[in-house]
């Protein structure tokens, strides 16, 4: 079997992890069940050749394993956004598609400094984004389950939005 299709089997099984996320509106849920999907789709990232990709998840389960214990201050987004770039500097050389590695690191980047927002509709707003990002460079790699299932996280994120909404809505 190719690198190619394991890569996309390994996405698939990410993505169905990243699909059921989007409908969650608890941010503890969220941030558990994003440390498997990230494990999944890094390695799913790597096989098709998107070093950053797997990079940015790698350290995104490192800092979502610290939000759960500890407040994500604004000394701390600097530290994992240090990490992030630190990281990805010194693996972006090997790829020859700098521009495309990119798209991983902003997505990250901005996740992480909206990670502490106490409104989940801001979360969600940030979820959508950065999906985006994802989306993009999915489309880069060939990463045809990853993108199949960035649009459909899209979608689900914006129900969960909607959701979010309308139960800040209630308590207010």
């Amino acid at each position: 079997m190719s690198l190619f299709w394991l890569g996309n089997i390994v996405t698939l099984i990410g993505a169905l992890f990243m699909v059921g996320i989007g409908f969650m509106h608890n941010k503890r849920k969220i941030l558990i069940c994003q440390n498997l999907q990230f494990l999944i789709m890094g390695l799913g990232n790597l096989l098709l050749g998107g070093v950053s990709g797997f990079i940015a998840d790698m350290i995104s389960i490192f800092r979502n394993i610290f939000c759960l214990k500890r407040e994500l201050t604004k000394g701390w987004k600097v530290f994992f956004i240090i990490l992030q770039v630190g990281a990805s500097a010194i693996f972006l050389g090997f790829t020859g598609f700098v521009a495309r590695e990119i798209l991983p690191i902003a997505a990250t980047l901005t996740y992480t400094w909206m990670l502490d927002t106490k409104k989940e509709t801001v979360l969600k707003i940030v979820m959508l984004a950065t999906q985006l990002m994802w989306l993009v460079y999915d489309i880069s790699l060939m990463n045809i389950s990853g993108m199949v299932f960035d649009i459909l996280t899209f979608c689900s994120n914006i129900v969960g939005f909607m959701r979010a909404r309308k139960h800040e809505a209630v308590e207010a």
